[in-house]
């Protein structure tokens, strides 16, 4: 599993402020974390058969992305959890070393509550923060995908609006910028999409449908049953429509998969599940 990582320039510029206001073991800690939160939701993609490798480091935190993401919308939650309790593992550990060796204290506080703050933040129902996911993907099982992020945008923007009132009753006792910044980016995040945090189910065959009148080549692939659903899926191209020819272990046919089969078997079957167990 291979990682790539992508800076925003905007991130290059807190960078510099944070070291300038002397910062600079606080932003350490707050970067460990986010990335060692992002490198959790990658590992428990890979396990169950998703591939997200690449880190953006954004203004506000990361995020994670990669190409042909098919989500089942249950591993979606548990990806999307994957990150939160990291961080609380960490913190834990972090919290009883302190109960351990007391002088590590001095040398992880930082790292512990960057944890903390990092769990909590990501646990709020919006998008495109973990808890939003979990929500979206919650959604999603009882609703069209259309409706679910319809109802989680209206609650983000009430939600963020809501910090960003907060952020308005501090400045009379002390002014909490950061309310204000955070409360920002989540509304402007709850009304335009962010495709630098694309981490969605993907349909290959809505874009198709488009297209059909121009012509799209048809591709015919053997494959073994003991394939995967994922394996399948990265198979097939935005260029063709591919179907698929599934072969038992004396190569007999065992039977046929096209790409409407197999997005139907997405939404049942987790992304691992192999084409022998599926048919």
């Amino acid at each position: 599993m291979s990682i790539k990582f992508a800076v925003h320039p905007l991130f290059l510029v807190l960078v510099c402020i944070l070291i300038y206001m002397g910062q600079f073991w606080l932003l350490l800690a707050y970067l460990v974390t986010i990335l060692l939160h992002e490198l959790a939701h990658a590992v428990v993609a890979y396990r169950f058969g998703y591939k997200l490798n690449l880190i953006t480091l954004m203004p506000h935190g990361a995020s994670i992305s990669g190409s042909n993401v098919y989500f089942n919308y249950r591993d979606e939650i548990w990806i999307a959890i994957a990150g939160p309790l990291f961080n609380v593992l960490l913190a834990t550990v972090g919290v009883a070393l302190w109960w351990v060796f007391p002088t590590t204290y001095a040398y992880t506080d930082y790292f512990v509550w960057a944890n903390i703050v990092t769990a909590v933040v990501n646990c709020l129902p919006i998008y495109p923060l973990d808890g939003g996911r979990v929500l979206l993907a919650l959604l999603s099982i009882k609703k069209t995908r259309n409706s679910a992020q319809k109802i989680v945008r209206v609650l983000g923007i009430s939600l963020s609006a809501g910090l960003i009132v907060g952020f308005v009753v501090t400045t009379f006792f002390v002014p909490n910028y950061t309310l204000l910044m955070f409360g920002g980016f989540l509304f402007v995040t709850s009304i335009l999409e962010d495709k630098t945090s694309h981490y969605t189910r993907v349909s290959t065959i809505s874009d198709k449908i488009q297209r059909i009148n121009k012509g799209i080549k048809i591709r015919d692939v053997a494959v073994p049953c003991d394939t995967t659903l994922y394996k399948l899926f990265r198979e097939t191209s935005p260029n063709t429509i591919t179907q698929f020819t599934v072969l038992g272990d004396d190569l007999s046919v065992i039977g046929h998969i096209d790409e409407q089969e197999l997005e139907r078997l997405l939404l049942v079957y987790p992304a691992t599940a192999t084409l022998r167990t599926v048919m």
